[in-house]
């Protein structure tokens, strides 16, 4: 048994086999260490405790799956960006099984202080990316913000219901594109 690792990234390597292969709640410090060929001091060199190491997952499973949508600024269409984000995370569901379901439940009450802040700054950052790409799609109709209805509230209403269609049995995107495009664009 080796018991060095260079990077913590080798240890979450490990972490989303695990959670890939038998969920996120499979994770804990032993499972790890077996998973990645180490000891446990090992982990804990890199994350002190249970919760952190679950946390430092639960990014990096997001991470990964918003990063496989592409980059956003390469979208000339907001449509485009949503649709592409969503098979981009109903493709991370599938990879991880339970992790829609689970990625925040997962963590104890000691832990959610910490938590939902480093979940809210992943997603703000997913957001502010797709404010971008609306706000530079020239088929948006001029007219459809103002002071109430901002880009930032629709993208933040868009993204809060792709969470939720994905947690349907039968995930579709349909209505909301629809949606989407009923709202911005000209007909």
């Amino acid at each position: 048994m080796n018991t060095v690792v260079t990077s913590p990234e080798k240890l979450l390597a490990a972490c989303r086999s695990i959670a890939a292969t038998h969920g996120l709640t499979a994770l804990n410090m032993r499972a790890v260490a077996a998973a990645a060929n180490v000891a446990v001091g090992s982990v804990y060199n890199y994350f002190p405790s249970k919760g952190d190491l679950i946390l430092a997952t639960v990014e990096d499973i997001w991470r990964d799956i918003f990063h496989s949508a592409g980059n956003c600024a390469t979208y000339t269409r907001f449509d485009d960006c949503i649709r592409s984000l969503f098979v981009s995370i109903q493709s991370g569901a599938a990879a991880y099984p339970d992790f829609l379901q689970t990625h925040m439940t997962i963590f104890d009450a000691n832990d959610l202080p910490k938590a939902r802040p480093k979940m809210q700054a992943a997603f703000s950052h997913m957001e502010k990316s797709l404010v971008q790409v609306l706000l530079q799609d020239t088929a948006v109709e001029p007219s459809v913000f103002d002071s109430t209805f901002t880009p930032q509230a629709f993208v933040s209403f868009v993204m809060q219901h792709i969470l939720s269609l994905l947690c349907q049995p039968t995930p579709d995107i349909t209505i909301l594109l629809e949606i989407v495009r009923r709202v911005l664009y000209k007909h």
